[in-house]
């Protein structure tokens, strides 16, 4: 596996520094992240420290100017070793991105160079006990009066919420447009409402929040009232390259533990990678992973080159998406098949592996979708494809035969 292909000098060294620090830092804490189901601060702080929550910010904002390929790849290291961890720097940048799409250079200046450093962290309260994929069925609404809006709402599994220092909030503020506050915590008016436990990601707590008549001053709307489903749809657009990585890490870490037990693991007088029907195994899980890894890079690099904004060009971004969700969870699945009954005992880390791969097919747009947005741009614009040469042909073979 060619892991540094097309990579520049600063990506192959960042790699280098990464996977460092997680094989000390981040690997020896993994099992018990999962089995205290707490957010792991110590790694937060690791990250700051080390200035992986800079990686993918502007230069002028207090960030490295590297870029989401950059922050693909230390996702993609930290999740070999533990998912929840990887999440942090996910939704370190998911919520900055609104704040970099609309925000004005008063709101950018105020709070990037503080994300940055890991001073304050957000949290991107979006979906609604009945509104999802369908933000047309939210109800959260912001009434303005003067200068300023008062919110009404609940927003549901918002993650890393218990210890962010504001939200990204979207709202109706209209019956058809809905738009995007940011708002400082706590707030009187900001109620904890339970925390959902999910089967995997247990090191991220996804809370419900009632915004309970929330005064918040105009200062705080995010571009113009309408902004907000461009807003999220282009943040959720610009983060699905880094939940690929998170699905390549997760994918090359079961591999290699796959190939580690076989060699050593010793049956029928021979080796368990002996067993013809594994090494198929094996060979299927590393195609996947390469492909997944070409598939990511390439949506990482679209955001980079700010080529996030059309559907034919995110179609690429979402197909990365979801051939890595489905990457990570077959090579998990195929890895506790060849770790037999102990990869299923909930201290192995194959267990926990496979819990946290699902979580990709629901995070950030389901996979069913994300493949209708694929679906749709192909069908109204054959992503490059042209027309096809066959029924060309054809066509004009009949016109022959009719002549």
């Amino acid at each position: 596996m060619i892991l540094n292909a097309d990579l520049g000098e600063e990506h192959k060294i960042l790699r280098q520094e990464v996977k460092s620090l997680v094989k000390k830092e981040v690997a020896p804490r993994a099992y018990e992240i999962d089995q205290d189901r707490e957010y792991p601060e110590d790694i937060f702080k690791l990250f700051a420290k080390n200035g992986l929550l800079s990686v993918c910010l502007p230069e002028n904002l207090g960030g490295t100017g590297m870029g989401t390929l950059a922050l693909a790849i230390a996702v993609e290291e930290v999740a070999r070793a533990c998912a929840s961890s990887a999440q942090i720097l996910v939704l370190s940048a998911l919520t900055t991105w609104p704040l970099r799409l609309k925000g004005n250079t008063t709101l950018q200046q105020k709070y990037i160079p503080k994300i940055s450093n890991g001073t304050i962290r957000g949290a991107f309260a979006l979906t609604e006990p009945n509104a999802s994929s369908d933000l047309s069925t939210m109800v959260t609404k912001a009434v303005k009066k003067n200068n300023s809006y008062t919110i009404h709402g609940e927003k549901d599994f918002i993650s890393g919420s218990l210890n962010s220092n504001y939200f990204i909030v979207f709202a109706k503020t209209d019956k058809e447009n809905m738009s995007a506050f940011i708002i400082e915590t706590p707030d009187p008016n900001i109620v904890f409402l339970r925390r959902d436990e999910g089967m995997g990601i247990k090191g991220i707590p996804h809370c419900d929040w009632a915004f309970d008549g929330v005064n918040i001053e105009s200062s705080g709307l995010l571009g113009n009232e309408g902004d907000g489903k461009e807003i999220a749809r282009l943040s959720m657009n610009a983060i699905q390259p880094l939940l690929a990585a998170r699905g390549l890490g997760t994918a090359e870490e079961a591999l290699s533990f796959s190939r580690d037990y076989s060699t050593t693991r010793k049956i029928y007088q021979g080796l368990l990678s002996d067993l013809q029907i594994l090494q198929l195994y094996m060979a299927e899980m590393a195609v996947n992973i390469e492909a997944t890894r070409l598939l990511t890079y390439q949506a990482a690099k679209l955001v980079d080159q700010n080529l996030f904004y059309q559907e034919e060009n995110v179609s690429y971004i979402n197909m990365a998406k979801i051939f890595s969700a489905q990457t990570a969870i077959n090579t998990t699945d195929k890895a506790m098949q060849i770790a037999g009954g102990h990869g299923y005992m909930e201290v192995h880390p194959l267990e926990r592996m496979y819990r946290d791969a699902r979580h990709l097919k629901l995070y950030m747009g389901t996979d069913e979708v994300l493949k209708l947005r694929v679906a749709s741009a192909f069908l109204d614009t054959g992503l490059d494809l042209g027309r096809s040469i066959a029924r060309q042909s054809t066509e004009e073979r009949a016109k022959r035969e009719t002549r």
